[in-house]
């Protein structure tokens, strides 16, 4: 899946490149938001395929009021893989015997 979100990311990459020579930002805005949905909603197998999640992440908090898409679906791939969920484990309560 890792190999799936490069190529998603190399398409968002483009889309990008597009929309700067673009007449048609809305257009344009409407494929990025397309890849951003595609890539969140595709599984990170790897290192590589979170790096693009929360690259991707990194670069449109910094230009944009993005939402943490992103982020979330990161979290979510490292929780699957590792096996471990931290953020839950908080909010849970520790009974104590």
């Amino acid at each position: 899946m890792d190999e799936k979100l490069v190529g998603l990311f190399s398409q968002w990459l483009k889309a990008f490149e597009v929309m700067g020579a673009s007449g048609d930002v809305a257009e344009a805005h409407k494929a990025l938001a397309d890849l951003e949905t595609r890539i969140a909603a595709t599984p990170a197998e790897g290192l590589r395929g979170l790096v693009v999640k929360l690259g991707l992440h990194q670069f449109l908090s910094d230009h944009a009021d993005a939402t943490s898409l992103q982020v979330e679906s990161a979290y979510s791939d490292l929780v699957r893989l590792t096996g471990q969920d931290p953020a839950t484990e908080i909010q849970s309560p520790i009974l104590v015997s």
